[in-house]
């Protein structure tokens, strides 16, 4: 049996824009079911970091508890209220990490209920920490609403339901009251150096049912500095003594020497808000790490995320994080337009941001850029000073360029939702109930101010779409079936396949300079401003990519795939008949 249950909801599609979806392809019985060789293009689920960190709080204080990732699984609600009924724990914890949890969270609240009608439930989470007000008024079902940090929130919980105390003086909670839904107030933020680390209960089910574990989450910072309009980052609750918050440098690299060593792992995403903090500061926590890494001689390669004000935009700083593992950083630009950089309050500049692109080409280290073309003010003259930019710094040479076409989403606890005057109805097809009530306040589908920039965006993202599901979804395993073939083939004699890989590469290899002609022809025709702008310039675009398929591939993309499928298939049935 265990004192506290903690689960995280599967990700249901609610079939609109998330700005965290994993897409998470298959569950784990099917990753296992599949030849190795594919398995690398499944992105695996990553861990929820917030409910690793209350689990291994909570076991520091002596409670047992049972953490469980329903994301990759597939429960049934018996399997579900059949765990509560055995574990029998005194508080269940549901992390609502973001918008696409919440249909699953509701189910997975209404077994448990089923399960022990009197058991403590609390709903938490990074979604609820802006969302908790709307939450409890909502979902009635749940004893609270906790929100901010939740290690100090759980454990204080936990001492209450202990002793038969009231519950409701614990910081960080919304909840039910004399008919109205009150707070207790910010949450207490715990002292990140004398945090254990996070549990992880997810590695270890991956690695007893055979799943690999070479990649695993941690931080080394909580919270960020900056102002910027569109996150809730700058709005953390509870934040009294400074924004940003650092972990001990040795004991971070500690807890990486036990992830290599338990798991294996070869790969860590970063979870910090700002791995970079803030200026000086942030140089020399982010560097320390670094020679910290090196000191030991620790193998590894890492992602993480930072601002380019933060300190590490020096040439020493990324060759010593490169050095250590750094080949990959998602770094917040957001845009080459001085409008919307004053919009966003970014607190920096666009020549900031060319400096930072130009040193990241020169130093070797792949960019992730943050980026956001399109906001409620976004002009037509800024979307062309965000296609200068883009062409003069590169940024576009990425793994997938069509990623840069992107529009801010306007979410509750944000500046840019309050902001946001012109806006509908979201449109949630599928999800009912309460939790197509929280996702409706939850955001803010805003339409932009200049109608041309609207139109444009309409085009932009109903056919850049399609190429983004082509490169992550199809391309990858249109490429590993050609690969087998070959390999197949190697020594029979049969006509190669090779070709057929060629022109998937020279494809994939000029999806940048597609993108510039893609951006060019929507701004250039915005310019004109012609009636029905969004279906003319989507009719243009297609031709524009059905004229490049046929380029690069000798065919449209879907007769590319149908001869793949005929030339791999041919292969596979005369080794059949052999």
């Amino acid at each position: 049996m265990a004192d506290v249950v903690l689960l995280t909801p599967r990700e249901i599609p609610t079939g609109a824009a998330s700005l965290n979806n994993q897409n998470v392809l298959i569950n784990d019985e099917e990753y296992l079911s599949l030849d190795p060789a594919m398995r690398l293009f499944y992105k695996r689920v990553r861990e929820n970091l917030g409910v690793a960190c209350i689990a291994g709080h909570l076991r520091g204080c002596g409670y047992s508890v049972r953490a469980l990732n329903l994301h990759g699984r597939n429960p049934s609600d018996e399997v579900i209220t059949d765990l509560i009924r055995r574990e029998r724990p005194k508080f269940v914890g549901i992390s609502i990490m973001y918008d696409l949890h919440i249909v699953d969270a509701v189910r997975l609240l209404r077994c448990v209920r089923e399960a022990d009608p009197s058991v403590f439930v609390a709903i938490g989470g990074a979604f609820c920490t802006y969302n908790a007000k709307l939450i409890a008024e909502r979902i009635p079902e749940a004893d609270c609403v906790a929100f901010g940090e939740g290690e100090l929130t759980v454990e204080g919980l936990m001492e209450c339901l202990a002793a038969g105390r009231d519950w409701r003086g614990v910081p960080g909670l919304w909840f039910w009251q004399e008919g109205r839904v009150r707070s207790s107030g910010p949450p207490k933020l715990p002292d990140l150096a004398q945090e254990p680390w996070p549990a992880r209960d997810l590695l270890v089910h991956h690695r007893k049912n055979g799943i690999p574990t070479p990649r695993a989450s941690t931080y080394t910072s909580r919270g960020c500095h900056a102002k910027c309009t569109f996150c809730y980052a700058p709005r953390q609750p509870g934040v009294v003594d400074g924004p940003w918050r650092v972990r001990p440098v040795e004991d971070a690299v500690d807890e990486i020497e036990y992830l290599q060593r338990e798991f294996g792992t070869r790969f860590l995403w970063f979870n910090d808000d700002n791995f970079g903090g803030a200026f000086q500061d942030g140089y020399h926590h982010a560097v320390g790490f670094a020679e910290e890494i090196l000191r030991r001689d620790l193998k590894l390669t890492f992602h993480c995320e930072f601002r380019v004000d933060t300190g590490l935009i020096d040439r020493e700083a990324l060759r010593t994080l490169r050095r250590a593992g750094m080949d990959l950083a998602l770094l917040g630009m957001e845009t080459g337009s001085p409008g919307m950089m004053k919009r966003f309050r970014k607190g920096t500049t666009v020549e900031y941001n060319f400096d930072a692109a130009r040193m990241f080409k020169q130093e070797g280290i792949e960019l992730e850029p943050g980026w956001i073309m399109i906001e409620p003010g976004t002009t037509l003259d800024e979307l062309w000073e965000n296609l200068k930019f883009i062409v003069a710094a590169r940024v576009h040479e990425s793994e997938n360029p069509f990623f840069l076409i992107n529009r801010a989403i306007a979410l509750r606890g944000t500046e840019i939702y309050e902001k946001a005057t012109r806006y509908e109805e979201p449109d949630i097809p599928g999800v009912e109930g309460v939790a197509r009530e929280v996702l409706r306040h939850a955001r803010r589908d805003y339409r932009v101010e200049d109608e041309r920039v609207e139109h444009l965006w309409t085009a932009w993202s109903r056919v850049s779409s399609e190429i983004n599901d082509r490169k992550e979804n199809e391309v990858p395993f249109l490429a590993q079936s050609i690969a087998d073939a070959v390999r197949a083939r190697r020594g029979t004699g049969a006509e190669s396949l090779r070709p057929l890989l060629s022109r998937l590469r020279h494809w994939d290899q000029g999806l940048a300079g597609l993108l510039i002609a893609f951006l060019n022809a929507g701004l250039l025709l915005a310019d004109e401003n012609p009636p029905s702008l969004a279906d003319r310039l989507e009719a243009e675009l297609r031709a524009m990519i059905t004229a490049y398929d046929r380029e690069r591939l000798g065919h449209t993309f879907p007769d590319f795939v149908a001869e793949t499928a005929r030339a791999c298939g041919e292969h596979a049935l005369a080794q059949v008949r052999g």
